[in-house]
């Protein structure tokens, strides 16, 4: 009886390490040190910027603009606007990878608020995975419709 416990215990430590392996936490606890660029679940960080394309903006209000673009890779979503000649105002992040809440997302969609009728913006869009720098768009320029 003793030999087949023993024999259950033994087989259930094999199984237990097999699927801690196969995640990935005895891979990063094999190596003796970190190069930081696995994840808590050992999965290798993407530390090659994003793609960006297709930056557009679809709709336009007095007060809101909607920016769209593409990214080669699932990434995170942000825009950097303010009137024209500077920039200064950031949208919250979104799709964010790095915080774990999200995968990221290839196909991106801001909405800025908060703008002034009749007035020119210039804007250019950011997105990271979760361990890359910013991946930085060309700076674009939209002009809200007026008030009237």
């Amino acid at each position: 009886m003793l030999i087949l416990l023993l024999v259950i215990l033994l087989a259930g430590l094999a199984g237990f390490g097999y699927w801690a392996y196969s995640q990935g936490y005895l891979k990063s606890i094999l190596k003796f040190g970190s190069d930081n660029t696995t994840t808590s679940q050992g999965k290798q960080k993407d530390t090659v910027p994003p793609t960006i394309s297709g930056v557009e903006v679809t709709s336009k209000a007095i007060k809101e603009v909607a920016i769209f673009w593409k990214t080669d890779k699932p990434s995170s979503s942000q825009v950097e606007w303010g009137p024209k000649g500077s920039f200064g105002n950031k949208t919250t992040i979104q799709d964010d990878p790095v915080t774990g809440t999200s995968m990221g997302v290839t196909s991106h969609g801001v909405i800025i608020k908060g703008l002034t009728g009749n007035t020119e913006y210039q804007y250019r869009v950011l997105s990271h995975t979760d361990g890359s720098v910013d991946a930085v768009s060309a700076t674009n320029t939209v002009t809200t419709p007026s008030e009237e």
